[in-house]
């Protein structure tokens, strides 16, 4: 059966079983987070982890915070903050949805759980930029596909947007979302523009042991299912990196030339050798086509911080990730692994087509590795530059302090 149905139904189940629970009072304090709740990922991550430690480090006492998870065990250092941890799609997690006053997600609960029309629901969303279409877009989607999308839309008070493009064809179009679009960018890339990107950077190169002179290439893959394999050969990729010339090391890593910084030195002829961070999807599995071969390769899915993984990466491989659009604020080079681009194009397609995207594209290892060899540091920004503005980002670096005042203007309005 559909399971686009199911969870249409399942939703109206959900508000007909917890009409007795919404005569209770809504607490004015009480903020709620959510994370995505599907596959391989941390429960406490992306633009709520970010907007809730603004949120404890700026108003400290304000606020009662409550966190639904998927573990409660995993999460205690939160329990040691003084925030209340619910279980996902647990009966007992209801009274918590249906009082907390602010409601802040990225993209879980909107789309199935019935709100209360007096509480008020920010949905972050969990992707910048305008890239690969999302599931509504679909081609072929049925009468439960769109059911949900405006079930979700209905139920949002507050959506974030990265972007003007992303406002226009996303949100207003294909969600059909009319109420109120925050043009403040996103929480989780406030620390990207304004933080301080090299410490973050040499914590996750503590964590993984990497030393002075090592550099990193993640690659992050999207989610997919393709009918041949996607396969990057991490040993073939790491030898041809290592052999790579002063000059061409200078072009990619002039952003990280900073004699300031004890953990990044300029590269001379012996002194650079390359690390390979692999983080999938977290949709990704074992019967996936899309895969790493090699001896050399550094899980990353346990790492709960993409973001920080994202400060630390020297170089980024990926294909249709959104994370593109955070990691070119960091203006570091990144290049597009694509050899199912054809197919992907025609089963998921884009918002804001591939070939407009400010990086280069290549399907061997081979075809990768020229991208590398030829890449202009000044050009690639010259690009980078001219797509945000082509996109008409809303990126700031304020975007937590923003969301802060209008949750502040929320919780102290008197619930009639």
């Amino acid at each position: 059966m559909n399971k686009n149905f199911l969870k249409v139904v399942f939703s109206e189940l959900v508000r007909i079983g917890t009409a007795p629970l919404r005569v209770l009072p809504i607490k004015n304090n009480r903020i709620l987070f959510t994370g995505l709740t599907g596959g391989k990922s941390y429960d406490y991550s992306c633009n709520p982890k970010y907007l809730y430690e603004y949120l404890r480090d700026n108003y400290p006492g304000r606020y009662e915070y409550v966190w639904a998870v998927k573990d409660k065990a995993q999460y205690s250092f939160l329990e040691e903050e003084g925030v209340k941890l619910i279980k996902h799609f647990t009966v007992s997690s209801f009274p918590m949805l249906l009082t907390s006053k602010i409601v802040v997600t990225n993209g879980s609960y909107a789309p199935w759980f019935p709100f209360r029309k007096k509480q008020y629901v920010i949905n972050t969303w969990h992707g910048g930029g305008a890239y690969k279409k999302v599931e509504n877009e679909a081609p072929g989607k049925d009468w439960a596909t769109r059911k949900r999308a405006q079930f979700c839309a209905d139920n949002i008070d507050l959506f974030l947007a990265s972007c003007k493009v992303q406002e226009e064809q996303m949100i207003r179009t294909t969600y059909q979302y009319q109420g109120e679009v925050l043009r403040a960018g996103t929480p989780r890339n406030d620390g990207l523009l304004k933080g301080d990107a090299k410490a973050v950077a040499a914590k996750v190169r503590t964590y993984y042991n990497i030393p002075e002179n090592g550099r990193i290439v993640m690659y992050a893959p999207t989610y997919r299912t393709p009918s041949a394999p996607v396969e990057l050969d991490v040993d073939v990729l790491l030898d041809k990196l290592n052999l790579l010339g002063v000059e061409t090391l200078k072009q990619l890593l002039e952003f990280s030339m900073d004699s300031d910084e004890s953990t990044f030195h300029q590269p001379d002829e012996n002194g650079i050798k390359w690390y390979f961070f692999n983080r999938y999807h977290r949709y990704q599995d074992d019967n996936m086509n899309v895969k790493v071969k090699g001896q050399a390769v550094i899980d990353v899915m346990d790492y709960p911080d993409m973001q920080e993984l994202l400060c630390a990466t020297d170089l980024l491989i990926t294909d249709y990730s959104s994370c593109v659009w955070d990691y070119m604020l960091l203006q570091k080079p990144c290049f597009l692994y694509v050899p199912d681009k054809e197919e992907y194009i025609e089963q998921t397609g884009f918002y804001v087509g591939l070939d407009e995207w400010p990086f280069e594209q290549a399907n061997t290892v081979d075809t990768l590795m020229e991208c590398v060899e030829n890449y202009d540091s000044e050009k690639a920004k010259i690009r980078i530059e001219e797509h945000l503005k082509r996109l008409g980002s809303y990126e700031q670096g304020e975007c937590c302090g923003q969301i802060a005042k209008r949750i502040e203007q929320e919780s102290e309005k008197m619930n009639e």
